[in-house]
């Protein structure tokens, strides 16, 4: 896979966003921000995974304790993507079929085989078989409905099953939600479902820790993240797509977006909007920001290596973490600063994920995608031979 980055060109007070269909429309800021998103979850587990947690520098402890907001950065991504590549191919017959054998394709696989591996690590490691009830729960991606079960038994897929649904119900939403004023006016309407969808699972017959993370990590309280990112893009397409834009707007919106998470790490967006969507309007304003103004230190060869290999990196990195455990205990007992032994286990986690994931991103997430591309090709031969 070619990997380009566009360097920021100061000498130019404007930016030129590519045009739909060329050959340069290619938004690498959005590969770039998928590896971000995929780091940054890793280095809040590298912290919390290994038994007992790993002691973090207490001036990096604000950051990597909210790492997680990296699910909420690939979600704003997600539904963005999705909407740009719906754009790209509006031309193309049985479209909605397509989509879903596309996203089948790119997520199913790697999936499946961390099914196989979880089931052996699970009896291996922990003397625990999982039921017929949760292979199929999780063939069938429906995991996220039952409460107990809504995480399933690949560890970090809980992020799969939500987006497993909204690729289900996207193209019934793109249907409607076709510029941005209608993205605006969705996503009010999925915090006014989240809410209600709040209240309903208080009155569930459950435990109150059980029906916390239910509501956690289910799909109608992270509905709203997708529509952010969805709000992104149609705004991209309205006001930066295929036009020349200052630059200075794009150093704004960044800066918009660092002064926000700023905010978020100190406690101060505690009002109005719960704190996953404030995430998701601070991440799309840096996509946004992005589209304007590539900065190099965020998007260049090495963020966007990472992005094109972010799915198998964030499927892959729970299980080695805990893996390294014994590794980890080794470092810590060296005597060194925290900071040092902090960075030591993370380079360490880094450079063994990257060559893990590396492996799997040529061994099974490719050919799947190139399977998905044949079953459409074929589908788009069938059709042509079946015209008179």
């Amino acid at each position: 896979m070619a990997l380009h980055a566009h360097a920021v060109d100061w000498s130019q007070a404007k930016t030129q966003l590519p045009h739909p269909g060329t050959p340069q429309d290619r938004l690498n800021f959005i590969d770039s921000l998928r590896g971000w998103a995929a780091f940054y979850v890793v280095c809040y587990h590298l912290a919390l995974l290994p038994n007992p947690d790993l002691a973090i520098p207490a001036w990096l402890a604000p950051i990597i304790m909210t790492g997680g907001t990296g699910v909420s950065l690939f979600f704003v991504v997600s539904a963005f993507t999705m909407c740009y590549t719906m754009r790209l191919r509006k031309d193309e017959p049985q479209l909605t079929r397509r989509f879903y054998l596309r996203r089948f394709f790119r997520i199913a696989p790697l999936f499946y085989a961390w099914m196989i591996a979880s089931f052996l690590r699970d009896f291996h490691w922990y003397g625990v078989t999982h039921t017929w009830r949760e292979i199929l729960m999780s063939l069938s991606f429906v995991y996220n409905f039952v409460p107990g079960q809504e995480q399933g038994f690949v560890w970090a897929s809980w992020t799969l099953g939500v987006e497993m649904v909204f690729y289900l119900v996207f193209p019934l939403i793109y249907r409607w939600v076709q510029d941005y004023r209608k993205a605006a006016g969705f996503f009010l309407l999925t915090l006014a479902l989240s809410a209600s969808f709040s209240r309903i699972v208080t009155l569930l017959d459950i435990p109150a820790a059980e029906r916390d993370l239910f509501l956690h990590y289910s799909f109608l309280n992270n509905l709203p993240i997708f529509a952010c990112g969805m709000l992104a893009y149609f705004l991209y397409e309205r006001f930066l797509r295929g036009q020349v834009r200052d630059r200075a707007w794009g150093f704004v919106l960044i800066a918009f977006a660092v002064a926000g998470y700023a905010a978020l790490l100190s406690g101060k967006l505690n009002f109005l909007l719960d704190i996953l969507y404030w995430q998701a309007l601070i991440f799309s304003c840096l996509l946004l920001g992005l589209a304007i103004l590539p900065w190099r230190p965020l998007v260049n060869r090495t963020t966007l290596f990472y992005g094109a290999i972010s799915y198998s990196f964030y499927l892959n990195h729970p299980t080695l973490v805990v893996a390294l455990t014994p590794a980890y205990k080794r470092i810590y007992a060296w005597p060194l600063l925290p900071t040092f032994q902090y960075g030591l286990a993370l380079a360490l986690t880094v450079g063994l994920l990257t060559l893990l994931s590396y492996a799997t991103y040529r061994l099974i997430e490719q050919p799947s995608l190139r399977l998905g591309s044949n079953l459409i090709r074929r589908m788009k031969a069938a059709t042509r031979a079946a015209q008179p």
